[in-house]
């Protein structure tokens, strides 16, 4: 059964932007990082430059979007992200220094879990309703430890094209999916020693246009994951908003934020 959308739309479509800056690279490689200014520059260019293009832009698409933000960046370039609060986008939670929590244990995915959501409450004022996991990387036993911790959803497997309900002990934690297809870093980032190669713009614009209409004919939730250091630059901005305007051009896409879907899967449960 196809799945239904609030007044009779066909598919939701979310603008979805994580905002590491240097905090990845940090917990990766922390010996490298501390000699490596080429490398944390790179990473920079979200916090001085990225974000403020993407604000830009969602005004003039008067778009709202959902923002991950990693504790440390909070602590780090807190100017930005309050720029992004203020100007009335969601904010998740996207662990503290971006930490894979496939390498931590249960206990310490615990102590990550409430640094960040502390550093959120103290610095931003915010309680985030979802958390995206650095890196899509998720343990067997997170969505047990995110529905006690009183979030509403995680955005972080790829288990349908839809929103679906993860089982947990305390109850359904719903999942809003993603899918490496549509984030930006496999495409736009160099990797020394990777086979990828930095993708045009206006082939990135076919591969997702194509997927947002092939997965809007089966009713599906397009997420597009972003970076602001790579997709803030000028022209995947432009890439972004020429994939906008192509999107608004079909009949009943439902423009929106991750929570505001899961708000919608939580209110079909319970009905």
């Amino acid at each position: 059964m196809r799945y239904k959308w609030p007044k009779a739309q066909q598919s939701a479509a979310v603008l979805s932007f994580d905002f590491d800056a240097e905090s990845g690279f940090l917990f990766r490689e922390p010996e490298k990082a501390k000699r490596s200014l080429a490398d944390l520059e790179e990473r920079r260019f979200g916090p001085r430059v990225g974000v403020d293009r993407i604000l830009r832009l969602l005004d003039r698409l008067k778009l709202k979007a959902s923002f991950f933000i990693p504790g440390w960046t909070v602590e780090n370039h807190l100017a930005p992200c309050t720029r992004i609060r203020d100007a009335g986008h969601e904010i998740g939670a996207h662990g503290n220094v971006h930490e894979a929590v496939g390498m931590l244990d249960e206990a310490q995915e615990k102590s990550v879990m409430q640094r960040q959501l502390k550093i959120l409450k103290d610095h931003l004022g915010v309680k985030p309703a979802g958390y995206r996991s650095p890196s899509w990387d998720v343990n067997v036993w997170t969505p047990a430890l995110l529905k006690t911790h009183g979030f509403l959803y995680d955005s972080s497997l790829m288990g349908n094209d839809v929103p679906y309900d993860v089982p947990t002990p305390a109850g359904p934690l719903t999942e809003v999916p993603v899918q490496w297809i549509m984030d930006d870093a496999p495409l736009f980032r160099h990797v020394y020693g990777a086979t990828n190669a930095i993708a045009d713009p206006a082939r990135v614009f076919q591969l997702w246009s194509s997927e947002f209409t092939g997965m809007h004919k089966e009713n599906g939730c397009f997420v597009l994951t972003c970076h602001p250091f790579v997709s803030g630059r000028a022209s995947r901005i432009q890439l972004i908003e020429d994939l906008v305007r192509f999107t608004r051009k079909q009949r009943g896409v439902w423009f929106t934020t991750c929570e505001e879907v899961a708000r919608w899967h939580e209110k079909g449960r319970r009905s």
